[in-house]
């Protein structure tokens, strides 16, 4: 089933928001804009009976419990124009697992019209290309926090252009990279706080609604009613953005108190002077304060690899414990940073052959300045990072512990090189090139994903990755297209899936264990390589396996269960290779056929690909 897609230029979608939005030269507040969308709205959309796919939102999927991304297929029984939301009716959906409600109010920009509809005289091509400037605005150009802006200043004149004109340059690339990285964030983080918010602003509402209804029992019967639980206390949304255990009023707190603060960085990076101020300030003061520069040039000068060595506050017995240790992985002739200021050539200490001291506060410091072949010591301890940039090039980043010590569960994390996010980030690190970690914990208990590998080859040895084990949406690995993953000695748990693997990516695992993940790993296309190496196992998980889109010959099922790997190695013999053992299960392998596949594939990537991620580079224009 084929849906509407769209490409327009800038000044296409520039001009269509200006046409939605004039006013014939009058002031537009922020408060009438919706009103307009309305307007247009209800003049251009067909009111029912048109079929489209729901791509179902990341915060509903967490709600209930479902992957991400979830698309089902149905129709629109009745469309709400003054809350730009619909009736869709829920007809048909991939995974037979699924279940949602038959009839589901959704919002309108979740909506894609397919080019197929029964009732041929619907006008769906203009419902599609209406529902897509929607999307387009309040997906791209209007803000969270718009609503609250003056009334007495004009919304269109202030911000239309600058936005639209960022959101191309976003889609092609004409910002600095880790620039584009950063806004993206906070553009994804800032409309994830939005429906965390609508959520549990609901949540208190019905609360309060059900307490008003207590209260009129208890004075009605002077007998104690039952007791009503309100929706968010234990809902699964309170773990969904920061994975809070706060009480609803103190969530919505800090929910509103952190997006106060990305509206006012954001509104200085959406000023293009400012950005491109904040890209100079940036990129000059990587160079004067962590890169050598020739006389008189602003080039950066290439330099022998250097080894970064970065500890923690610790004893100084410890700290030259740590320094001893690290002279098993170092090189004699290998220049070593430990701190600023001092320079030093000479060392009593005989464990390099020199030595320079550079100050870094953090590891987040060390990977802003890394170079190609530079490589990471880490000391035991939480290492705290929010990297807006990719890593690549060669380097490495290995834990001064003993290998089998990483893989141990019940090893605390306190006393492992442990590498986690802030509450808000998304993604702990990106890979965009050939890469490799070691001996380390990514702690990725406050992220949505713990590797995203765009290219390259990640070799990943006696790590252990962690989720937090509640999310339904939560991913340890991904591997986009070209990308290439070597696991040996590893232990992924507590994650809604263990590694998701694209069209075009390869995966090596030896002795890897996937534990308690929802889904160990996913096969997303038959182009897929894997090769299962010795002591594979998928522990405790609800499924092992997942293989999405496989020609079952003979076959009319939906989805077929196997029980082992030998069985679904036999329908790609050359792409999966290997065995592996499946302990306390519920399903061993699944495999969707590829009849019932709802999408097809390449017309249709755009509602596969995560909005507005700092890493998925969607085609917005």
């Amino acid at each position: 089933m084929d849906v509407f897609t769209f490409e327009k230029s800038f000044l296409e979608r520039l001009k269509e928001a200006e046409a939605v939005l004039s006013w014939d030269g009058a002031t537009m507040p922020a408060s009438q804009v919706r009103s307009e969308w309305k307007s247009y709205v209800e003049l251009q959309i067909e009111p029912a009976g048109w079929q489209a796919m729901w791509k179902i939102p990341r915060v509903i999927c967490e709600d209930l419990k479902l992957r991400y991304p979830t698309i089902v297929f149905g129709y629109v029984d009745q469309v709400i124009f003054d809350e730009l939301k619909a009736v869709f009716v829920v007809t048909a959906v991939q995974d037979q697992d699924v279940h949602l409600p038959e009839s589901n109010e959704v919002s309108l920009i979740e909506l894609w019209p397919t080019m197929q509809q029964e009732n041929s005289a619907l006008n769906a091509d203009t419902t599609a290309e209406c529902i897509d400037r929607l999307r387009f605005f309040y997906t791209h150009v209007w803000m969270p926090w718009d609503k609250d802006c003056d009334d007495d200043r004009d919304w269109v004149q202030l911000h239309l252009h600058a936005r639209i004109q960022l959101a191309c340059d976003l889609s092609k690339n004409r910002l600095p990279r880790p620039l584009a990285l950063h806004i993206r964030t906070l553009l994804m983080e800032a409309r994830y706080i939005q429906q965390r918010l609508e959520y549990l602003e609901l949540d208190l509402s019905d609360a309060e609604a059900e307490s008003d209804d207590e209260a009129v029992e208890l004075n009605d019967n002077a007998t104690d009613p039952p007791r009503k639980q309100s929706k968010t206390a234990g809902s699964p949304k309170d773990n969904a953005l920061n994975r809070s255990s706060l009480p609803p009023v103190t969530d919505l707190m800090c929910l509103h108190l952190r997006l106060a603060i990305i509206r006012s960085e954001f509104e200085i990076l959406e000023n293009p002077e400012m950005r491109r101020a904040y890209s100079e300030l940036q990129s000059n003061g990587l160079k004067r304060h962590l890169l050598q520069r020739s006389p008189g040039k602003a080039e950066i000068v290439e330099r022998a690899p250097i080894c970064h060595l970065v500890t923690l506050p610790a004893e100084l017995q410890t700290q030259l414990s740590l320094l001893t240790l690290a002279k098993q992985h170092v090189k004699s002739n290998t220049q070593v940073q430990l701190g600023n200021t001092l320079q030093v050539n000479t060392l009593s200490l005989p464990l390099f052959l020199v030595i320079h001291f550079i100050y870094f506060h953090c590891l987040q410091d060390v990977l802003s300045i890394a170079q190609a072949n530079d490589s990471i010591l880490l000391s035991p301890g939480q290492h705290t990072i929010k990297f807006l940039e990719q890593i690549n090039d060669n380097g490495s980043i290995h834990g001064l512990i003993a290998a089998e010590l990483c893989t141990l569960p019940k090893q605390e994390l306190s006393k492992l090189p442990s590498i986690c996010s802030s509450d808000e980030d998304s993604t702990l690190l990106v890979i965009d090139g050939d890469y490799s970690i070691s001996q380390v914990v990514l702690d990725c208990r406050h992220v949505r994903r713990g590797i995203l590998l765009r290219k390259g080859t990640l070799t990943l040895s006696s790590c252990r990755l962690v989720g937090d084990g509640s999310s339904s949406t939560q991913e340890a690995i991904v591997c986009l297209s070209q990308a290439a993953v070597v696991l040996e000695d590893c232990l992924l748990e507590n994650f809604a899936v263990g590694i998701s693997m694209r069209a075009d990516t390869s995966a090596e695992l030896n002795k890897v264990t996937i534990k308690k993940c929802i889904t160990g790993l996913e096969l997303l296309d038959q182009k897929a390589k894997l090769s299962l190496q010795t002591s594979c196992t998928f522990d405790s998980c609800k499924l092992g396996i997942l293989v999405d889109g496989i020609a079952l010959q003979n076959s009319t099922e939906k989805a077929v269960s196997l029980n082992h790997f030998s069985e679904l190695q036999r329908l790609n013999e050359s792409n999966w290779l290997g065995n592996c053992c499946f302990n306390n299960c519920l399903r061993s392998v699944r495999v969707i056929n590829e009849t019932e596949k709802l999408l097809v594939k390449r017309p249709n990537q755009n509602l596969l690909l995560e909005e507005l991620d700092e890493e998925n580079k969607e085609n917005m224009i």
